[in-house]
């Protein structure tokens, strides 16, 4: 009879496709910290969380020529 400990060597393990998906195929992500009253964070979330935050850096214009690289 086997030990519970062996019963779950046996099972599971990593499998294919699991885990997070990447946010853009072939682009690394970085996690970003930012402090925000308790008010703004409810806020973020109904707007859509990090999916609206991305969305909304991907449309802004940026001021410096550097960061867009023009």
């Amino acid at each position: 009879m086997a030990s519970r400990t062996e019963e779950r060597k046996a099972r599971g393990g990593a499998g294919r496709g699991q885990g997070r998906k990447p946010v853009k195929e072939g682009e690394n992500t970085v996690t970003v910290s930012l402090r925000v009253t308790v008010a703004q964070r409810e806020k973020l979330e109904a707007l859509g969380g990090a999916k609206w935050v991305r969305q909304r850096i991907d449309k802004a214009k940026s001021h410096n020529a550097e960061i867009t690289g023009g």
